[in-house]
């Protein structure tokens, strides 16, 4: 069984290499001329007087490579420009480093705490031997408020580094990027988790109607109006979210689960193609609605890139999915507790006995289960 000691975040967009490319282009500040790619300056398109103004409000520091130049969680109280040498952008996750991006001379950094008013959202070290002009939070703020191009130069960066900082800070993609490999384990309590072994498994609602209850859950996901499952083996109660109504779910007992006949009065069946369909279309409509003019330009970006890229667990998939619920629910010593799938979003959430959660990807759901139960 995984150990819950630490909140583990391993995540691999389906996408990846895309949006790496993408973040070192754009957050590097380089561009294309001539057909060769050259680096654009800091101060490129501001006026003499603008650079004069930036100079003289700023601080030259020196650093020695590997020297630290801020951490992550630090308060955000200075800007940066590199005047040369190289820095590198990074966030530590189990004690390695995890590179976001590497800047090079008239790269800038530092502004994303300033004007979020947050702390440090990465770390920041001198790859080489670097040369920086540092400007203090309020010399920055003023030379923003007074020079609008400057406002403008540094608004689009802005903008693509909170949305690295949304993805990254998620635990799985809220809204629907499918991801190739997720794996997320969430510790629980304590002191459930140390008397595990010695608590026994009882025999619940679910567990008496399990074998009829699996393909009316599968149906309910492949065939009908259901979207979103949730599966309570403690109470017995399984919380459904249809389509019909997407921002509420209803509940409902195992043993009437497990009826048919209850299942035709209570969910109007829909072809899976068609339920993918009003899905997206119900997305699409939301995103068009004035109210959505006012997501930040981030998420805007996010809500944009998952409409068009959003990939649903397959059929196939959600059949393999559910064959194994049954399984999980029997393991020796460490049994599921909750289980829920959803259609919309790759993450299938998994708690067990010892009250920790885990989250992973369709992809990943037949190798978690081989990897960690399978004798």
């Amino acid at each position: 069984m995984p150990a819950f000691d630490d909140v583990v975040v391993a995540v691999a967009w389906r996408e990846t290499a895309r949006i790496q490319t993408f973040w070192l282009s754009t957050v590097s500040g380089s561009g294309q001329r001539g057909g060769m790619t050259q680096r654009l300056s800091f101060f490129e398109n501001l006026t003499d007087e603008g650079i004069a103004r930036i100079r003289g409000s700023a601080v030259q520091h020196r650093f020695q490579k590997d020297e630290r130049i801020f951490s992550e969680g630090e308060p955000g109280d200075a800007f940066y420009v590199i005047e040369s040498g190289s820095v590198s952008v990074f966030f530590e996750k189990d004690g390695e480093k995890k590179q976001l991006r590497l800047l090079k001379a008239g790269d800038y950094f530092g502004e994303m705490s300033i004007i979020n008013r947050d702390k440090r959202s990465a770390s920041v070290e001198a790859t080489e031997d670097s040369r920086l002009l540092r400007i203090n939070r309020d010399r920055f703020l003023a030379l923003t408020d007074r020079y609008p191009v400057l406002a403008d130069k540094i608004t689009p960066i802005l903008t693509q580094r909170n949305e690295e900082l949304i993805l990254r800070e998620s635990l799985s993609d809220a809204v629907g990027i499918r991801s190739k490999h997720l794996y997320v384990s969430i510790k629980g309590d304590p002191s459930l988790r140390e008397t595990a072994l010695f608590r026994e498994r009882y025999e619940s609602p679910v567990d008496t109607v399990l074998e009829q209850l699996v393909p009316n859950l599968e149906d309910l996901l492949l065939s009908r109006c259901a979207y979103q499952l949730t599966v309570n083996f403690n109470s017995g109660e399984i919380r459904v979210r249809s389509v019909f109504k997407p921002f509420s779910e209803s509940i409902h007992t195992a043993a009437r689960l497990s009826d048919k006949a209850y299942i035709e009065r209570h969910f109007t069946e829909v072809p899976y193609a068609e339920k993918l369909t009003l899905i997206k279309s119900t997305s699409e409509f939301i995103s068009a609605q004035p109210q959505s003019r006012q997501l930040s330009a981030q998420w805007k970006n996010i809500f944009a890139r998952s409409l068009a890229k959003w990939q649903p667990i397959s059929a196939a998939e959600i059949s393999s999915i559910m064959s194994r619920l049954a399984d999980l629910r029997r393991i020796p010593n460490f049994y599921l507790r909750n289980f829920s799938i959803s259609m919309v979003q790759d993450a299938i959430r998994m708690q067990f006995n010892c009250d920790g959660t885990h989250i992973v990807s369709s992809d990943d759901y037949l190798g978690f289960i081989k990897n960690n139960f399978d004798a």
